[in-house]
Protein backbone atom coordinates (compact mmCIF):
# COMPACT_ATOMS: atom_id res chain seq x y z
CA UNK A 1 0.00 0.00 0.00
CA UNK A 2 1.36 3.28 -0.54
CA UNK A 3 2.91 5.24 1.71
CA UNK A 4 2.71 8.83 0.48
CA UNK A 5 0.26 11.44 1.90
CA UNK A 6 -3.33 10.77 0.99
CA UNK A 7 -5.06 13.64 -0.66
CA UNK A 8 -7.61 15.33 1.41
CA UNK A 9 -9.90 13.97 -1.42
CA UNK A 10 -8.96 10.27 -0.44
CA UNK A 11 -9.68 11.18 2.93
CA UNK A 12 -13.15 12.37 2.84
CA UNK A 13 -14.15 9.36 0.82
CA UNK A 14 -12.75 7.55 3.88
CA UNK A 15 -15.13 9.44 6.18
CA UNK A 16 -18.14 8.99 4.35
CA UNK A 17 -18.01 12.07 1.91
CA UNK A 18 -19.02 10.46 -1.39
CA UNK A 19 -21.33 8.12 -0.53
CA UNK A 20 -19.36 5.68 1.62
CA UNK A 21 -22.43 6.08 3.90
CA UNK A 22 -21.98 6.06 7.53
CA UNK A 23 -17.92 5.57 7.67
CA UNK A 24 -16.55 5.17 10.93
CA UNK A 25 -19.15 3.53 13.20
CA UNK A 26 -18.07 3.31 16.72
CA UNK A 27 -19.66 0.14 17.63
CA UNK A 28 -16.63 -2.08 17.83
CA UNK A 29 -18.96 -4.63 18.68
CA UNK A 30 -20.21 -3.32 21.30
CA UNK A 31 -18.72 -2.58 24.87
CA UNK A 32 -19.46 0.86 25.44
CA UNK A 33 -20.72 3.48 24.03
CA UNK A 34 -17.45 5.01 22.23
CA UNK A 35 -16.19 8.57 21.17
CA UNK A 36 -19.40 9.86 23.28
CA UNK A 37 -18.55 14.14 24.27
CA UNK A 38 -18.23 13.89 28.21
CA UNK A 39 -18.98 16.85 30.07
CA UNK A 40 -16.17 18.21 30.40
CA UNK A 41 -12.69 16.78 28.57
CA UNK A 42 -10.32 17.14 31.73
CA UNK A 43 -8.34 13.96 31.78
CA UNK A 44 -8.68 12.95 28.51
CA UNK A 45 -5.59 14.21 27.53
CA UNK A 46 -1.71 14.00 28.58
CA UNK A 47 1.45 15.38 27.82
CA UNK A 48 4.75 13.43 27.14
CA UNK A 49 6.47 12.80 30.28
CA UNK A 50 9.83 15.12 30.55
CA UNK A 51 13.14 13.93 29.42
CA UNK A 52 12.42 11.03 26.81
CA UNK A 53 14.35 10.75 23.38
CA UNK A 54 11.48 10.60 21.70
CA UNK A 55 7.67 11.35 21.82
CA UNK A 56 4.77 9.95 20.03
CA UNK A 57 1.06 11.13 19.96
CA UNK A 58 -1.80 8.64 20.62
CA UNK A 59 -4.88 9.31 19.39
CA UNK A 60 -8.16 8.46 21.90
CA UNK A 61 -11.86 8.51 20.43
CA UNK A 62 -12.85 8.07 24.40
CA UNK A 63 -14.34 10.32 26.68
CA UNK A 64 -15.86 9.22 30.39
CA UNK A 65 -14.01 6.56 32.54
CA UNK A 66 -12.44 4.94 29.36
CA UNK A 67 -10.70 8.05 28.36
CA UNK A 68 -8.87 8.88 31.54
CA UNK A 69 -8.18 4.95 31.61
CA UNK A 70 -6.32 5.41 27.84
CA UNK A 71 -4.33 8.49 29.73
CA UNK A 72 -3.93 6.08 32.61
CA UNK A 73 -2.34 3.29 30.29
CA UNK A 74 -0.04 5.68 28.56
CA UNK A 75 0.92 6.79 31.77
CA UNK A 76 2.30 2.93 32.58
CA UNK A 77 3.59 2.94 29.14
CA UNK A 78 5.84 5.74 30.44
CA UNK A 79 6.53 4.03 33.89
CA UNK A 80 7.99 0.53 31.62
CA UNK A 81 10.47 1.82 29.67
CA UNK A 82 12.65 5.34 29.88
CA UNK A 83 12.94 6.22 25.96
CA UNK A 84 9.73 7.12 25.01
CA UNK A 85 7.15 9.75 26.01
CA UNK A 86 3.40 9.42 25.24
CA UNK A 87 1.15 12.46 24.24
CA UNK A 88 -2.80 11.86 24.51
CA UNK A 89 -4.77 13.74 22.28
CA UNK A 90 -8.71 13.22 23.14
CA UNK A 91 -10.15 12.62 19.42
CA UNK A 92 -13.54 12.23 19.49
CA UNK A 93 -15.81 10.71 16.64
CA UNK A 94 -19.13 13.05 15.95
CA UNK A 95 -22.24 12.42 17.30
CA UNK A 96 -25.16 10.23 15.81
CA UNK A 97 -25.61 6.68 14.61
CA UNK A 98 -22.72 7.06 11.65
CA UNK A 99 -20.25 8.71 13.81
CA UNK A 100 -16.73 9.60 12.24
CA UNK A 101 -13.07 9.80 13.35
CA UNK A 102 -13.07 13.77 11.83
CA UNK A 103 -10.38 14.97 13.76
CA UNK A 104 -8.08 11.65 12.69
CA UNK A 105 -8.91 12.16 9.14
CA UNK A 106 -8.01 15.75 9.22
CA UNK A 107 -4.45 15.12 10.30
CA UNK A 108 -4.08 12.21 8.46
CA UNK A 109 -4.90 14.54 5.26
CA UNK A 110 -3.03 17.66 6.49
CA UNK A 111 0.44 15.70 6.53
CA UNK A 112 0.32 15.61 10.21
CA UNK A 113 -1.43 12.75 11.75
CA UNK A 114 -0.25 11.10 14.90
CA UNK A 115 1.46 8.04 15.49
CA UNK A 116 -0.56 5.56 16.51
CA UNK A 117 -4.53 5.96 15.68
CA UNK A 118 -7.67 3.81 16.90
CA UNK A 119 -9.92 1.64 14.54
CA UNK A 120 -13.16 -0.98 14.68
CA UNK A 121 -10.71 -3.76 13.43
CA UNK A 122 -13.39 -4.47 10.40
CA UNK A 123 -13.15 -1.00 9.32
CA UNK A 124 -9.36 -1.74 8.28
CA UNK A 125 -9.69 -2.97 4.80
CA UNK A 126 -11.20 -0.15 3.24
CA UNK A 127 -8.53 2.08 5.52
CA UNK A 128 -5.44 -0.20 3.88
CA UNK A 129 -6.73 0.22 0.13
CA UNK A 130 -6.89 3.99 0.62
CA UNK A 131 -3.66 3.89 1.75
CA UNK A 132 -3.97 5.32 5.60
CA UNK A 133 -2.05 2.00 7.61
CA UNK A 134 1.61 0.59 8.06
CA UNK A 135 1.97 -2.59 7.19
CA UNK A 136 3.21 -4.05 10.61
CA UNK A 137 3.95 -7.41 8.94
CA UNK A 138 7.70 -7.75 9.14
CA UNK A 139 6.90 -5.81 13.20
CA UNK A 140 5.45 -8.92 14.25
CA UNK A 141 7.79 -11.74 12.60
CA UNK A 142 10.81 -9.47 14.54
CA UNK A 143 8.82 -9.47 17.83
CA UNK A 144 8.47 -13.34 17.53
CA UNK A 145 4.60 -12.64 17.12
CA UNK A 146 2.30 -15.15 15.10
CA UNK A 147 -1.05 -16.06 14.54
CA UNK A 148 -0.28 -19.04 17.39
CA UNK A 149 -0.54 -15.62 19.70
CA UNK A 150 -3.93 -14.79 19.30
CA UNK A 151 -7.63 -16.11 19.42
CA UNK A 152 -8.63 -17.06 16.29
CA UNK A 153 -11.35 -14.27 15.12
CA UNK A 154 -8.59 -11.51 16.36
CA UNK A 155 -5.96 -12.79 13.86
CA UNK A 156 -8.66 -13.36 11.16
CA UNK A 157 -9.69 -9.17 11.88
CA UNK A 158 -5.94 -8.13 12.26
CA UNK A 159 -5.05 -9.41 8.90
CA UNK A 160 -5.80 -8.39 5.23
CA UNK A 161 -4.63 -9.92 1.95
CA UNK A 162 -2.11 -11.73 3.82
CA UNK A 163 -0.65 -8.81 5.87
CA UNK A 164 -0.88 -7.53 9.26
CA UNK A 165 -2.05 -3.63 9.74
CA UNK A 166 -3.25 -3.51 13.68
CA UNK A 167 -3.03 -4.23 17.30
CA UNK A 168 -6.43 -5.64 18.69
CA UNK A 169 -5.47 -4.50 21.65
CA UNK A 170 -9.43 -5.01 22.74
CA UNK A 171 -11.16 -8.39 22.41
CA UNK A 172 -15.06 -7.85 22.87
CA UNK A 173 -16.83 -10.92 23.52
CA UNK A 174 -20.44 -10.77 22.21
CA UNK A 175 -22.04 -12.19 23.59
CA UNK A 176 -23.07 -14.54 26.89
CA UNK A 177 -26.75 -15.09 27.16
CA UNK A 178 -28.50 -14.11 30.54
CA UNK A 179 -31.78 -15.14 32.22
CA UNK A 180 -33.69 -14.02 34.68
CA UNK A 181 -34.24 -17.19 37.07
CA UNK A 182 -36.86 -15.62 39.34
CA UNK A 183 -39.08 -14.41 36.25
CA UNK A 184 -38.60 -18.34 34.73
CA UNK A 185 -40.16 -19.55 38.41
CA UNK A 186 -42.81 -17.07 37.86
CA UNK A 187 -43.50 -18.31 34.66
CA UNK A 188 -43.52 -21.76 35.21
CA UNK A 189 -40.04 -22.60 33.78
CA UNK A 190 -37.24 -24.61 35.58
CA UNK A 191 -34.87 -21.47 36.83
CA UNK A 192 -31.68 -23.48 36.30
CA UNK A 193 -32.56 -24.83 32.64
CA UNK A 194 -32.11 -22.27 30.62
CA UNK A 195 -32.82 -22.73 26.14
CA UNK A 196 -29.93 -24.54 24.30
CA UNK A 197 -31.68 -24.02 20.77
CA UNK A 198 -34.02 -21.10 19.56
CA UNK A 199 -37.16 -23.37 19.36
CA UNK A 200 -36.97 -23.30 23.06
CA UNK A 201 -36.31 -19.61 23.04
CA UNK A 202 -39.91 -19.22 20.94
CA UNK A 203 -41.25 -22.46 24.31
CA UNK A 204 -40.35 -20.36 27.43
CA UNK A 205 -41.11 -17.20 25.33
CA UNK A 206 -44.61 -17.80 25.09
CA UNK A 207 -45.05 -18.95 28.71
CA UNK A 208 -43.24 -15.74 29.98
CA UNK A 209 -45.35 -13.24 27.75
CA UNK A 210 -47.47 -11.12 29.80
CA UNK A 211 -50.11 -8.59 28.37
CA UNK A 212 -51.90 -5.35 29.36
CA UNK A 213 -54.46 -4.86 26.66
CA UNK A 214 -52.46 -4.56 23.46
CA UNK A 215 -49.23 -3.75 25.48
CA UNK A 216 -46.56 -6.01 26.11
CA UNK A 217 -45.45 -5.58 29.32
CA UNK A 218 -43.21 -9.12 30.14
CA UNK A 219 -41.30 -10.64 27.07
CA UNK A 220 -39.61 -13.70 26.75
CA UNK A 221 -36.64 -11.74 24.30
CA UNK A 222 -36.28 -8.71 22.25
CA UNK A 223 -34.17 -10.40 19.40
CA UNK A 224 -34.39 -7.40 17.15
CA UNK A 225 -32.60 -5.16 19.68
CA UNK A 226 -29.20 -7.39 20.38
CA UNK A 227 -27.44 -3.69 20.39
CA UNK A 228 -29.04 -2.46 17.42
CA UNK A 229 -30.27 -4.09 14.43
CA UNK A 230 -27.22 -5.08 12.44
CA UNK A 231 -25.71 -6.98 15.76
CA UNK A 232 -28.77 -8.65 16.26
CA UNK A 233 -28.99 -10.22 12.23
CA UNK A 234 -25.19 -10.97 12.87
CA UNK A 235 -25.70 -12.76 16.63
CA UNK A 236 -28.89 -14.77 15.48
CA UNK A 237 -27.27 -14.96 12.30
CA UNK A 238 -24.80 -17.34 13.45
CA UNK A 239 -26.91 -18.86 15.53
CA UNK A 240 -28.89 -19.88 12.68
CA UNK A 241 -25.52 -20.78 10.46
CA UNK A 242 -25.00 -17.79 8.86
CA UNK A 243 -22.22 -16.39 6.63
CA UNK A 244 -22.12 -12.77 5.89
CA UNK A 245 -19.14 -12.24 3.42
CA UNK A 246 -17.94 -14.90 0.69
CA UNK A 247 -14.11 -14.04 1.08
CA UNK A 248 -13.10 -15.46 -2.49
CA UNK A 249 -15.67 -13.81 -4.64
CA UNK A 250 -15.04 -10.97 -2.36
CA UNK A 251 -19.22 -10.84 -2.18
CA UNK A 252 -21.67 -9.53 0.68
CA UNK A 253 -24.21 -12.17 1.49
CA UNK A 254 -26.44 -10.72 3.62
CA UNK A 255 -29.05 -13.26 1.51
CA UNK A 256 -27.29 -16.48 2.40
CA UNK A 257 -30.05 -19.30 3.43
CA UNK A 258 -29.54 -18.79 7.30
CA UNK A 259 -29.30 -14.87 7.42
CA UNK A 260 -32.58 -14.98 5.92
CA UNK A 261 -33.78 -17.61 8.26
CA UNK A 262 -32.49 -15.83 11.66
CA UNK A 263 -34.42 -12.55 10.08
CA UNK A 264 -37.50 -14.58 9.43
CA UNK A 265 -37.14 -15.71 12.96
CA UNK A 266 -36.59 -12.54 14.66
CA UNK A 267 -39.50 -10.99 12.37
CA UNK A 268 -41.96 -13.81 13.53
CA UNK A 269 -41.07 -13.19 17.04
CA UNK A 270 -42.38 -9.68 16.91
CA UNK A 271 -45.59 -10.46 15.39
CA UNK A 272 -46.08 -12.66 18.00
CA UNK A 273 -46.18 -10.28 20.40
CA UNK A 274 -47.90 -7.97 18.79
CA UNK A 275 -45.60 -5.55 16.63
CA UNK A 276 -42.59 -4.08 17.87
CA UNK A 277 -44.27 -0.94 18.95
CA UNK A 278 -46.09 -3.18 21.61
CA UNK A 279 -43.29 -3.96 23.82
CA UNK A 280 -43.64 -1.26 27.04
CA UNK A 281 -41.00 -3.36 29.03
CA UNK A 282 -39.03 -0.59 30.21
CA UNK A 283 -39.59 2.45 32.49
CA UNK A 284 -38.95 6.13 31.26
CA UNK A 285 -35.97 7.48 32.70
CA UNK A 286 -34.21 3.78 33.36
CA UNK A 287 -30.31 4.17 33.13
CA UNK A 288 -29.59 0.75 33.31
CA UNK A 289 -30.00 -1.88 30.50
CA UNK A 290 -33.97 -2.93 30.10
CA UNK A 291 -33.31 -6.45 31.87
CA UNK A 292 -32.98 -4.98 34.79
CA UNK A 293 -36.48 -4.21 35.01
CA UNK A 294 -37.26 -7.65 35.69
CA UNK A 295 -39.55 -8.12 32.88
CA UNK A 296 -37.40 -9.66 30.02
CA UNK A 297 -36.71 -13.45 30.56
CA UNK A 298 -33.34 -13.86 28.41
CA UNK A 299 -31.32 -11.35 26.62
CA UNK A 300 -27.17 -11.19 25.81
CA UNK A 301 -25.25 -8.63 27.47
CA UNK A 302 -22.07 -6.82 27.16
CA UNK A 303 -19.88 -6.82 30.17
CA UNK A 304 -20.54 -3.16 31.53
CA UNK A 305 -24.45 -3.71 31.34
CA UNK A 306 -24.73 -7.09 33.32
CA UNK A 307 -21.66 -5.50 35.78
CA UNK A 308 -24.25 -2.39 36.42
CA UNK A 309 -27.46 -4.18 36.80
CA UNK A 310 -24.89 -6.71 39.53
CA UNK A 311 -23.83 -3.24 41.19
CA UNK A 312 -27.63 -1.92 41.23
CA UNK A 313 -29.93 -4.73 41.32
CA UNK A 314 -28.42 -7.01 43.88
CA UNK A 315 -31.34 -9.11 44.24
CA UNK A 316 -31.90 -9.82 40.97
CA UNK A 317 -31.13 -13.77 40.54
CA UNK A 318 -29.51 -13.93 36.97
CA UNK A 319 -27.92 -17.27 34.96
CA UNK A 320 -25.52 -17.19 32.41
CA UNK A 321 -24.43 -19.68 29.64
CA UNK A 322 -23.85 -19.33 26.17
CA UNK A 323 -26.28 -18.13 23.03
CA UNK A 324 -29.07 -20.81 22.06
CA UNK A 325 -28.48 -22.05 18.69
CA UNK A 326 -31.16 -23.70 15.48
CA UNK A 327 -29.70 -26.84 13.90
CA UNK A 328 -28.99 -27.84 11.48
CA UNK A 329 -27.23 -24.89 10.05
CA UNK A 330 -25.81 -23.98 13.87
CA UNK A 331 -23.90 -27.05 15.67
CA UNK A 332 -23.68 -26.15 19.33
CA UNK A 333 -24.77 -23.31 21.90
CA UNK A 334 -22.25 -20.20 21.56
CA UNK A 335 -22.65 -20.47 17.73
CA UNK A 336 -23.77 -17.57 17.05
CA UNK A 337 -21.11 -15.26 19.44
CA UNK A 338 -18.89 -13.02 18.05
CA UNK A 339 -15.71 -10.72 18.83
CA UNK A 340 -15.85 -7.28 18.17
CA UNK A 341 -13.33 -4.82 19.80
CA UNK A 342 -10.83 -1.77 18.61
CA UNK A 343 -7.27 -1.66 17.56
CA UNK A 344 -4.17 0.09 16.98
CA UNK A 345 -2.71 1.34 13.98
CA UNK A 346 0.34 3.43 12.46
CA UNK A 347 -0.65 5.49 10.37
CA UNK A 348 1.34 5.07 7.03
CA UNK A 349 2.74 8.97 7.12
CA UNK A 350 3.55 8.97 11.01
CA UNK A 351 6.63 10.35 11.89
CA UNK A 352 7.89 7.54 14.78
CA UNK A 353 7.06 4.49 13.61
CA UNK A 354 9.27 2.22 15.85
CA UNK A 355 8.26 3.84 18.63
CA UNK A 356 4.86 3.91 17.81
CA UNK A 357 5.29 0.10 17.26
CA UNK A 358 6.37 -0.23 20.71
CA UNK A 359 3.49 1.23 22.83
CA UNK A 360 1.34 -0.98 20.48
CA UNK A 361 3.18 -4.38 21.33
CA UNK A 362 3.09 -3.79 25.01
CA UNK A 363 -0.28 -2.75 25.17
CA UNK A 364 -1.83 -5.44 23.06
CA UNK A 365 1.00 -8.55 23.35
CA UNK A 366 2.92 -8.53 26.18
CA UNK A 367 1.90 -9.66 30.09
CA UNK A 368 2.70 -6.16 31.37
CA UNK A 369 0.90 -4.36 28.99
CA UNK A 370 -2.71 -6.38 29.10
CA UNK A 371 -2.34 -6.05 32.75
CA UNK A 372 -2.03 -2.41 32.65
CA UNK A 373 -4.72 -1.97 30.33
CA UNK A 374 -7.12 -4.30 32.05
CA UNK A 375 -6.31 -2.90 35.05
CA UNK A 376 -6.89 1.10 33.71
CA UNK A 377 -9.19 0.97 30.77
CA UNK A 378 -10.25 -2.19 30.85
CA UNK A 379 -10.95 -4.22 28.29
CA UNK A 380 -10.45 -8.11 27.55
CA UNK A 381 -7.19 -8.45 25.71
CA UNK A 382 -6.83 -10.35 21.80
CA UNK A 383 -3.81 -12.07 22.99
CA UNK A 384 -4.45 -15.31 24.08
CA UNK A 385 -1.15 -16.13 25.68
CA UNK A 386 -1.45 -13.13 28.50
CA UNK A 387 -1.80 -14.12 31.98
CA UNK A 388 -4.39 -11.37 32.93
CA UNK A 389 -7.10 -13.71 31.28
CA UNK A 390 -6.82 -16.35 34.38
CA UNK A 391 -8.10 -13.32 36.44
CA UNK A 392 -10.45 -12.31 33.79
CA UNK A 393 -11.55 -15.91 34.07
CA UNK A 394 -11.97 -16.00 37.56
CA UNK A 395 -14.16 -12.57 37.87
CA UNK A 396 -17.07 -13.59 38.65
CA UNK A 397 -18.54 -11.03 36.22
CA UNK A 398 -16.49 -11.10 33.79
CA UNK A 399 -16.43 -15.17 33.81
CA UNK A 400 -19.51 -15.73 31.53
CA UNK A 401 -17.29 -13.56 28.49
CA UNK A 402 -14.09 -15.06 29.28
CA UNK A 403 -16.14 -17.85 28.29
CA UNK A 404 -17.19 -16.71 25.07
CA UNK A 405 -14.03 -14.65 24.43
CA UNK A 406 -12.24 -18.26 24.33
CA UNK A 407 -15.01 -20.20 22.13
CA UNK A 408 -16.04 -17.63 19.54
CA UNK A 409 -15.04 -18.07 16.29
CA UNK A 410 -17.06 -15.45 14.53
CA UNK A 411 -16.27 -11.62 13.40
CA UNK A 412 -18.36 -9.14 11.61
CA UNK A 413 -17.40 -9.09 7.87
CA UNK A 414 -14.07 -7.09 6.99
CA UNK A 415 -14.94 -5.71 3.72
CA UNK A 416 -13.94 -2.12 2.16
CA UNK A 417 -17.08 -1.05 2.93
CA UNK A 418 -17.76 -2.61 5.99
CA UNK A 419 -19.68 0.44 8.07
CA UNK A 420 -21.82 0.61 4.36
CA UNK A 421 -22.71 -2.70 4.83
CA UNK A 422 -23.25 -2.19 8.59
CA UNK A 423 -25.77 0.67 8.03
CA UNK A 424 -27.93 -0.95 5.51
CA UNK A 425 -28.49 -3.82 7.35
CA UNK A 426 -29.66 -1.38 9.93
CA UNK A 427 -32.27 0.41 7.64
CA UNK A 428 -33.55 -2.53 6.02
CA UNK A 429 -34.19 -4.87 9.15
CA UNK A 430 -35.55 -2.10 10.80
CA UNK A 431 -37.90 -2.06 7.63
CA UNK A 432 -38.50 -5.92 8.05
CA UNK A 433 -39.10 -5.74 11.97
CA UNK A 434 -42.10 -3.20 11.20
CA UNK A 435 -43.79 -5.02 8.31
CA UNK A 436 -42.72 -2.32 5.67
CA UNK A 437 -40.78 -5.53 3.67
CA UNK A 438 -40.28 -8.98 3.62
CA UNK A 439 -37.34 -10.30 5.08
CA UNK A 440 -35.93 -11.64 1.74
CA UNK A 441 -36.47 -8.67 0.23
CA UNK A 442 -34.72 -6.54 2.79
CA UNK A 443 -31.84 -8.73 2.49
CA UNK A 444 -32.09 -8.37 -1.16
CA UNK A 445 -31.70 -4.56 -0.83
CA UNK A 446 -28.80 -4.98 1.22
CA UNK A 447 -26.59 -7.14 -0.60
CA UNK A 448 -27.52 -4.74 -3.97
CA UNK A 449 -26.85 -1.27 -2.47
CA UNK A 450 -23.45 -2.79 -1.19
CA UNK A 451 -22.14 -4.47 -3.82
CA UNK A 452 -23.15 -1.23 -5.83
CA UNK A 453 -21.21 0.86 -3.25
CA UNK A 454 -18.22 -1.99 -3.49
CA UNK A 455 -17.97 -1.69 -6.63
CA UNK A 456 -17.93 2.49 -6.75
CA UNK A 457 -14.93 2.69 -3.90
CA UNK A 458 -12.90 0.21 -6.08
CA UNK A 459 -12.94 2.12 -8.91
CA UNK A 460 -12.22 5.82 -6.63
CA UNK A 461 -9.27 4.18 -5.53
CA UNK A 462 -8.01 2.71 -8.94
CA UNK A 463 -8.76 6.07 -10.31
Amino acid sequence: MPAARISRRRAIQALGGLGLGAMGLLTGGCTFTKGTPPITDVGLDKKPAPGRKTNIEVYSVWGSTVGAGMVNLAKKFEEAQPDIGVRVTYAPAGMGGGAVQQKLFTAIAGGNPPDVGQLVPSQAPQWVELGIMTDLTSRYRAAGLSQDDFFAPVWESITYKGSVWQMQWDADPNFPFFWNKQLFEDSGLDPEKPPKTLEEVDEYSAKILKKSGANVTKIGMIPWDSYGYSNSLFTWGFGFGAEFYDKEREEVTPDHEYSVKALEWIVKYAKSVGGADRVTVTPPGLQLHPFSTGNIGMAPLVAPNYRDIKTNAKDMKIGATLLPFEPPGAKAPGAGAWIGGWGMFIPATARHKDEAWEFLRWVGATDEGTKAQWETVGFPPGYRKAAVLAEIRDDPVMAPFYDVLTTATNIRPPVPVADFYFTQLDEQISNAVLGLSTPIQALRTVKKNVMGEWDRFRKEVEA
